[in-house]
């Protein structure tokens, strides 16, 4: 089980400032076949915000570079002692509990502790290392634009579309149309009949320099009817930037 303890009632530079040493932590993770993905997802959006929140000492993590199916997480800690404390702390919370707790354990076949004492060198070396290699940052960028596709359709924000479109952008709506770039801001022009759209589900596939978000969709109909659907979205890194180069619609 992933382990996202520290006590949220001391500020992290309080507790840490000055110290020579720390206890390290070492987890490694072995996930389940074809989940890596999916568990970063979880990991950058609900689980290491709640770290953070909880004043964890987050040192790295991230994919494992020795095959598709390890992930490791580094933190630091006053001692071992602190250590127990803190994850006694958190594995007592509601948010731990009723948040994402489940869905985390899902992925995760087996995994293994290392706990050593780092001096401040080391501990900073290991700060560089492990923090998100370019597969990890593309996979937070391409979350963070999902999630501006969305609120455009929502907002129709032809604006943010006109930056994150492809020149040759093809999108298969709903009702069996294709449309090419200029038609869809054309459509997404037009005020939005549906409100509270949300996304769900997402699933993100890196391969190299294309990408394929998979989601499920809700929203509420104009007559207050809740209703729903799913998406497929494909995305291009050209000249260094992701674009929307595809979309594929379903509603019910």
């Amino acid at each position: 089980m992933i382990v996202l303890g520290a006590s949220p009632h001391a500020p992290l530079s309080a507790r840490q400032a000055g110290r020579a040493e720390q206890t390290l932590e070492i987890r490694s993770y072995n996930l389940k076949p074809g989940t890596r993905d999916r568990f970063h997802q979880l990991f950058l959006k609900e689980a290491l915000p709640m770290l953070q929140r909880w004043k964890v000492d987050v040192v790295g993590y991230g994919p494992s570079l020795h095959d598709k199916d390890s992930y490791f997480l580094m933190r630091a800690f006053e001692g071992v002692a602190q250590r127990q404390k803190d994850e006694d702390a958190f594995y007592g919370s509601e948010e731990w509990i009723k948040g994402p707790r489940e869905r985390v354990l899902a992925d995760i076949d087996s995994y293994t502790t290392i706990v050593i004492t780092v001096d401040a060198a080391t501990l900073g070396g290991l700060r560089k290392a492990g923090r998100p290699m370019t597969t990890s940052n593309d996979l937070e960028v391409l979350t963070r634009l999902n999630d501006d596709y969305i609120r455009s359709v929502q907002q129709s924000d032809v604006t943010r579309f006109n930056e994150i479109l492809s020149e040759d952008f093809l999108c298969s709506m709903a009702d069996g149309s294709l449309l090419d770039r200029k038609a869809f801001l054309e459509v997404t022009a037009r005020p939005v009949t549906i409100r509270d759209l949300q996304a769900h589900d997402v699933n993100v596939r890196l391969m190299g320099d294309m990408a394929i978000i998979h989601a499920r969709t809700s929203y509420t109909t104009a007559d207050g009817t809740r209703s729903g659907g799913r998406y497929t979205d494909v995305w291009a890194r050209r000249n260094g930037q992701w674009l929307a180069v595809s979309a594929h619609v379903t509603r019910k």
